[in-house]
């Protein structure tokens, strides 16, 4: 497995996870916990979006990954 395919699939995994977050900070009855959720689920929407500029430079610099 190659970096490029490494770094996608972990992007793929941290969008998984930060969907989870939201769902969570959605449902939970308790407010604290959902203030927790909720703020768990906005780093992980950061992370996600510097994966994805990272992403980018990767497909620039090695066009053969661009897809995978």
């Amino acid at each position: 497995m190659t970096v490029a395919s490494r770094v996608k699939q972990t992007h793929a995994s941290l969008k998984g996870a930060e969907a989870t977050m939201k769902n969570y900070a959605l449902h939970h009855p308790d407010q604290d916990v959902k203030e927790l959720f909720n703020e768990c689920h906005n780093k992980m929407k950061k992370i996600v979006i510097e994966m994805e500029k990272r992403i980018k430079e990767i497909e620039n610099e090695e066009p053969q990954f661009k897809g995978f």
